[in-house]
C-alpha cells in the first residue's frame, strides 16, 4: 500500500514557482532604481522646461505690449 504516487502532482504551496524552477522577482532591483531616476530626471528638466517657456512668454506678451521696459532689471551691489 503506497501512500504517495511517484507520479501523481505535488500539493500546492503558497507561491507559484517560476519555469526555471526558481521563484524570482518580476522586476530586478537595478531596473527599478533606473526607471526611477529616469523618471525623476525628466521631471525636473520638465519642470525647468517649463518656467524657461513662461519666462519668455512674459516677455514676449510685455514686448507686444510695445513696453520698452521688458527686459529684467539687475541690481547693482
Amino acid at each position: 500500500m503506497s501512500t504517495k504516487d511517484e507520479d501523481g502532482p505535488s500539493a500546492p504551496s503558497g507561491q507559484p514557482k517560476s519555469p526555471g524552477g526558481y521563484d524570482s522577482r518580476p522586476i530586478p532591483d537595478r531596473l527599478l532604481a533606473i526607471f526611477l531616476t529616469a523618471l525623476v530626471l525628466a521631471l525636473v528638466l520638465g519642470y525647468l522646461f517649463v518656467n524657461k517657456l513662461a519666462a519668455i512668454s512674459s516677455e514676449e506678451d510685455c514686448a507686444l505690449g510695445h513696453r520698452y521696459n521688458c527686459a529684467a532689471v539687475e541690481v547693482p551691489r
